[in-house]
């Protein structure tokens, strides 16, 4: 894989941003767009797109081991990035307050699941290391989202009232990733690939619209941040301090730290590419769905995660080109 390959990728993949915001622009799209768009995405598409994740390969005792290696790393690389947050970030004025909440969220989470997952799956596409890529991107996400409903909510609030077990495991997209490894642990086969004759084919189709509904989730949402940058000034987004430093924080130092602790482990190649480009997403979308429902800074975060997203069409591929040739990590 080829610094080039990462750059097309990442480029293409933002690309989809544009028909969001030239819609925007134009006015053709009304003003609750977003609205909708978010719904669809987060309660409908993602749901979806989350337990198809599982449904790309057989049981196999190698990937079993490696799931809960990926889970492992992954808790503890978001819990190293949430102690330097929190260690570094203080507010010492009340009207900041908030802004660092916000900054601490953008830095931490990842756009694993709108961005994270269709770029693994355009980069690896046609490869034999997709499917199993998948599923460990999908554990990934699952370790996110159980952060991030429930240490996330306490750096957005910095009420620890506000934290609860119960919807960190109760949302949509929790609920999804436990069904598909439930079902990728006693099925063991993919279900598309189940039963003979006229059951196999409804299966087969059945499997087929789900994953044409869940492949939505990449357009909707990249449509989303385009109808989002549309609606920032440009002025904001150019000049926002708060938002070049959550920027950093997520696309470099998330990053870098993430090599540091892969690169050396001995652990299959799939399991490093797979938690490099994921954590090396930019901010997660969600920061301002967090940021509205629990009564933060929600412009501030739009922007974080609107420039961060811009950059990354940089910093993803620089990065990739650092721990390949800099930590020798080749697939």
């Amino acid at each position: 894989m080829q610094f080039f390959d990462v750059l097309i990728t990442v480029g293409a993949l933002l690309v989809l941003m544009v028909p969001g915001y030239i819609l925007t622009k134009c006015k053709v799209l009304p003003e609750k767009t977003d609205t909708v768009l978010t719904a669809l995405v987060l309660y409908g598409c993602q749901p979806i797109m989350q337990f198809m994740s599982f449904q790309k390969e057989s049981y196999d005792s190698r990937i079993a081991i490696n799931m809960i290696i990926v889970a492992g790393i992954s808790f503890v690389v978001h819990m190293l990035m949430i102690g330097i947050m929190m260690l570094f970030f203080r507010a010492r004025k009340m009207e900041t307050k908030a802004k660092i909440n916000c900054l601490r969220f953008a830095s931490v989470f990842p756009n694993c699941g709108y961005m994270g997952l269709p770029f693994l799956s355009f980069l690896f596409k046609g490869t034999d290391h997709l499917g199993e890529i998948i599923i460990y991107a999908g554990v990934d996400i699952a370790v996110m989202n159980l952060i991030m409903w429930s240490l996330g909510v306490l750096m957005i609030t910095g009420d620890r009232k506000q934290m609860s077990l119960k919807r960190a495991l109760l949302n949509p997209t929790v609920i999804a990733l436990f069904m598909g490894i439930i079902v990728f642990f006693t099925v063991q086969t993919p279900i598309a690939q189940l039963g003979t004759g006229a059951t196999n084919q409804i299966l087969s189709k059945l499997m087929e619209g789900l994953n044409i509904v869940g492949d939505m989730v990449t357009p909707l949402a990249m449509i989303l941040i385009g109808f989002k940058l549309a609606k920032v000034k440009i002025k904001d987004l150019l000049f926002d301090k708060w938002a070049y430093l959550a920027s950093a924080n997520k696309l470099i130092l998330m990053s870098v730290l993430t090599m540091v602790v892969v690169a050396f482990l001995p652990i299959s190649i799939e399991v490093k590419y797979t938690l490099f480009f994921c954590l090396s997403m930019p901010s997660a979308t969600c920061s301002t769905m967090f940021a509205v429902q629990f009564g933060g800074d929600s412009e501030t975060s739009a922007v974080m995660v609107l420039l961060s997203t811009v950059l990354s069409i940089l910093t993803i591929p620089l990065m990739f080109l650092l721990f390949s040739r800099g930590f020798g990590v080749v697939i």
